[in-house]
């Protein structure tokens, strides 16, 4: 059947159900596979159910989602403080925006420290009140044919359980928006919109994550601030009947950022009855910060998991063409290395952001995993030349990739490419033809860290002066800048 022939019915069934404000009943039926997502697999709560939709209804969706999506951001709508879900945003952004608040507060004299506590909403997207989200959407002046669209969307939906070709009895959803759908995701932000309402401390929402931070001038201060805004959210979860961290086993967390060797004493904070739990170090949204902020931890386990990439390859180099192994190693190594590596990322101690040596001690250990993973690709003896290796390979160092990978993201954020609360960092108003003002930091960790680095390479290295300053030449450019430099070395 040809794609016209499949196209015309379809036309003519979405705009019937546009015109009537539905949508029908037979594509509101789930079939949902439980996916694991951690920890031990006996635990029920530790799957996540995903929803299997008809290819039809998320196709209408789709329409929906497009129209919808338009209104909220066009309208300023969604909070600036949510990146999950939303397009040209990421967990990489917000982290870099996260740790750029806390390395600043280090950075000052006296150094400060940063509280903050990280909130998890349970079974998120099962909780929505569907009578609260349909009231929501009219706030936020949705209505006539679109809301009834959505509420009826909402309603009359059913599931059933799928597992090893078995399956239960359909049972009715009256709560929820399906996760596994084109306007679940949409529909869960508008719900939890309002959260922020009344926090004027540093927020950030990723999808259902939730996270505060105050810079702390007066531990008593700072303790009143956060006790506050945990009320609010504590008040806002009971009126629109969600739970945060309802199990005593999984209490909110605490960290308290800090270079202080002797520390003032900081108020303990509850949270729903339970006591917050301050903790040295808590992975959020996929990075493991530390009370330091040195990503000590956070690198470990990525080495750990690039370890095993190499043990598998090293298996695989009896059987496989090094084509095979590099493509292993892309995908089941570097990647391991590559996450919030423009957050970690530490210039080289001597010499420029493109040389492969003087690193530090961390991004040593970096850097040891891609050699090791050069050896058995290419099944040279160890001792064999690191620049050598790289350039049979056709390899930059890890170093090189981070570098240019920092200078992509900086070029985007300069072109407004990003969020704008990423060029906000930056503080002062800049035409993007003209020098970014610079930093003048006072520790050399704050010199190293993501915007005062960049904006030092910006402005001043022979390297960048010549490129032209737009994102869609930058990338290839500073790739190719990389590869030269790495040839000349060689040579």
């Amino acid at each position: 059947m040809s794609s016209d022939n499949i196209a015309k019915p379809l036309s003519i069934i979405y705009t019937n159900c546009i015109n009537k404000g539905i949508f029908p009943d037979k594509w509101k039926r789930a079939n949902v596979i439980p996916i694991h997502k951690k920890d031990k697999k006996n635990i029920v709560k530790n799957y996540r159910p995903i929803s299997l939709l008809p290819i039809f209804s998320k196709d209408f969706e789709k329409l929906i989602f497009t129209s919808l999506y338009s209104y909220l951001i066009g309208n300023n709508l969604i909070s600036n403080k949510q990146s999950g879900f939303i397009k040209g945003d990421s967990t990489i952004n917000q982290l870099l925006s996260i740790t750029h608040m806390i390395q600043s507060a280090f950075d000052c004299d006296p150094p400060k420290e940063v509280r903050s506590i990280y909130l998890d909403i349970s079974k998120a997207f099962d909780k929505v009140w569907h009578e609260g989200l349909i009231f929501k959407l009219q706030q936020n002046g949705i209505q006539g044919k679109m809301l009834q669209i959505l509420s009826n969307f909402l309603s009359n939906r059913y599931q059933r359980t799928t597992l090893n070709g078995k399956t239960s009895s359909w049972s009715s959803i009256e709560a929820g928006v399906p996760q596994g759908s084109v306007l679940g995701p949409l529909l869960f932000l508008v719900y939890i919109n309002d959260i922020t309402d009344g926090l004027k401390s540093e927020v950030r929402i990723f999808a259902d994550d939730t996270s505060l931070f105050v810079v702390v001038d007066d531990p008593i201060n700072s303790f009143e601030i956060l006790n506050h805004y945990l009320k609010l959210i504590e008040k806002w979860a009971h009126q629109w009947k969600m739970s945060f961290n309802p199990d005593i086993t999984k209490p909110p967390i605490e960290i308290l950022f800090s270079t202080k060797n002797v520390k003032p004493n900081h108020p303990p904070l509850f949270f729903n009855g339970i006591l917050v739990n301050s903790v040295d170090e808590h992975k959020h949204i996929g990075l493991t910060l530390d009370k330091k902020l040195t990503f000590q931890s956070h690198v470990k386990e990525a080495i750990k998991k690039a370890n095993r990439g190499i043990g598998v390859m090293k298996f695989m180099s009896k059987y496989v063409p090094r084509s095979t192994l590099e493509t292993m190693y892309k995908a089941y190594v570097r990647s391991q290395l590559e996450y919030g590596d423009v957050i970690y990322h530490h210039p080289p101690l001597v010499g420029n952001h493109l040389s492969i040596y003087n690193l530090n001690e961390l991004m040593t250990k970096v850097e040891s995993v891609q050699y090791r993973a050069a050896l058995v690709t290419t099944g040279a003896w160890k001792g064999t030349s690191k620049e050598k290796l790289y350039k049979e390979l056709g390899w930059e160092s890890l170093s090189q990739r981070r570098w240019q990978r920092r200078m992509t993201l900086f070029c985007k954020i300069i072109n407004d490419q990003t969020p704008a609360y990423l060029k906000d960092c930056l503080h002062l108003k800049f035409h993007k033809d003209e020098p970014v003002p610079n930093f003048y930091p006072r520790t050399l960790n704050y010199k190293a860290s993501f915007f005062p680095a960049c904006v030092d390479s910006w402005n001043n290295d022979n390297i960048i002066l010549p490129i032209m300053r737009t994102y869609d030449t930058f990338k290839l450019k500073a790739s190719i800048l990389g590869k030269k430099t790495q040839k000349k070395r060689n040579l």
